[in-house]
């Protein structure tokens, strides 16, 4: 377990380390206490930060400071999945104001993706000066997110005719392209095994390091 009293401290979520025995009964509380741990982490010592249910399709260390969009559409829709901040970032601490400024323990997604859209919002506000401050740049959907939440099921089935295959050859090869991160959505997808000749599949069996391959 973190130490929440030093992890908190010198931030304006601190005030969560004495509320803690309250907080830790409120419904969302797994969720909105690892969404605090992942900003104050990033904040205090800087890094990556990925979840856990993707794969890396292209080294990721020459991005800092950014955090991806999550639809294909450009809507301003923010994800944590993936973020990388040099220590003591303007923008992590903005969040963390933000986080405790407008926390809501009855909402599950307000205190983590809708977070980072919020402070995401005011830094692409078309104010050069709050760019500069906050020090952050939005990376577009498709480098991490080429497959989006709402279609990633079809995928983990294989092609059911000639046609489909070629569209997901066509997809494949854009991912491969021009993709750094593929993530699998396991909100929606924990249960589901892919087909032999899925997408899904191909994606894992192309990168993933299985002990065969080293023996």
């Amino acid at each position: 377990m973190p130490n929440l009293d030093e992890l908190l401290e010198d931030t304006p979520t601190h005030e969560f380390v004495s509320a803690w025995s309250e907080w830790r009964k409120t419904k969302f509380y797994p969720v909105h206490y690892s969404e605090l741990i992942r900003l104050a982490a990033l904040y205090k010592f800087g890094g990556l930060y990925l979840d856990s249910d993707v794969v890396v399709l292209k080294p990721l260390a020459s991005y800092n400071n950014f955090v991806s969009m999550e639809d294909q559409l450009g809507n301003g829709s923010f994800t944590g999945a993936a973020m990388a901040f040099k220590k003591s970032s303007p923008f992590i601490m903005e969040c963390l104001k933000e986080y405790y400024e407008t926390y809501d323990d009855t909402l599950l997604r307000w205190n983590g993706a809708e977070l980072l859209r919020r402070v995401g919002k005011q830094s692409s506000s078309g104010n050069n000066s709050s760019d500069r401050l906050l020090d952050i740049s939005l990376q577009p959907s498709f480098m991490f997110f080429p497959i989006g939440r709402e279609n990633i099921t079809r995928y983990f089935n294989a092609p059911a005719n000639e046609t489909e295959k070629a569209e997901q050859d066509v997809i494949f090869k854009k991912i491969l392209k021009e993709s750094y991160m593929f993530h699998f959505w396991n909100s929606v997808t924990s249960t589901i095994v892919p087909d032999p000749g899925s997408l899904v599949l191909r994606i894992l069996n192309h990168f993933c390091i299985r002990c065969l391959d080293v023996l």
